[in-house]
């Protein structure tokens, strides 16, 4: 056993509040494997296991170097609280559509975690149907569902949504099916007299509209739209500034550019900017270094 790699595994585990168990299934190992290695248990191949070590301390270490980029109240976040709020508070339906990586979901979870209460948030998934949709906001409103014939749950979620301010967020509401679509409106809006957000990409609104859906009496109760524009040059510089407070605004120019308006973009090349400064030991990011960062990214064609 290598004492001084013992040592720095250590000081690790301690420095990051990581345990032992964690940090062994984290290398691929069963959770008692560092354990046994610390103790001088350990039966397997050492020194396969502290090269290991070794290379799960240098991830780390990096990770840990990173700023954690925090959520960041843009332009576009007001708006959606905004409506959110409008849907909530009034009861009526809101939808909310934007292009892929504009914080929709960011947006709509930070909300719900600040009203949990009250709020239901659905992410859903492809194909969801009416079935699945009830169940899910059954669960959520602890409505008991074991050999309850689906004509009751209904009555019974409607009910339960009805007795509390409720506000039910659908995410990526455009992978609904058809029929659940148009059904959510009556369970939540209509029998639950309760707030309804719909949220998806701007297909949904297409989808909506579309005559041959039949979706019109969903559409006449809409009393909320919005429309999400991508990252604003100033929403740029606010999150930019809160990892680096003195962000050089040409480096700022540089990383909006590469992320094409793009919210989730423009944060995953700080995160890659972060660690090419870490590998290149610079205190300050660089115009050269965020461009470097950006090419580590896929990013969406024009």
């Amino acid at each position: 056993m290598n004492a001084q790699t013992k040592e720095r595994l250590e000081a690790t585990l301690a420095k990051y509040s990581i345990s032992k168990a964690k940090a062994s299934r984290d290398m691929g190992y069963s959770g008692a494997v560092l354990s046994a290695y610390t103790t001088g248990s350990y039966a397997g191949d050492v020194d396969k296991l502290e090269d290991n070590i070794i290379r799960w301390i240098a991830r780390q270490e990096q990770a840990h170097s990173r700023k954690r980029i925090p959520i960041v109240e843009t332009s576009a976040l007001k708006q959606m609280f905004n409506a959110i709020e409008l849907a909530h508070t009034e009861h009526d339906i809101a939808l909310i559509v934007a292009d892929a990586g504009s914080s929709k979901t960011t947006s709509a979870r930070y909300y719900a975690d600040r009203n949990e209460n009250t709020v239901l948030y659905i992410p859903v998934v492809q194909g969801m149907n009416r079935k699945m949709l009830v169940q899910e906001i059954a669960r959520q409103l602890d409505v008991e569902m074991v050999r309850v014939p689906f004509n009751a749950l209904v009555q019974n979620v409607a009910k339960a949504l009805a007795d509390r301010d409720s506000l039910v967020i659908l995410d990526e509401a455009d992978y609904l099916k058809a029929d659940a679509l148009e059904f959510v409106r009556r369970l939540v809006y209509d029998l639950g007299e309760s707030g309804l957000v719909l949220i998806g990409l701007p297909r949904l609104k297409g989808m909506i509209q579309n005559l041959r859906n039949d979706h019109r009496q969903l559409e006449s109760r809409i009393g909320i739209s919005l429309q999400l524009e991508g990252l604003t040059r100033q929403d740029a510089m606010l999150i930019a500034r809160t990892v680096w407070e003195d962000c050089p605004k040409e480096v700022v120019d540089s990383i909006y550019s590469a992320s094409r308006n793009d919210v989730r973009q423009f944060t995953k090349i700080m995160e890659r900017l972060q660690n090419t400064m870490a590998v290149n030991k610079l205190e300050r990011p660089t115009v050269e270094a965020a461009e470097l960062a950006s090419t580590l990214v896929l990013r969406r064609l024009r």
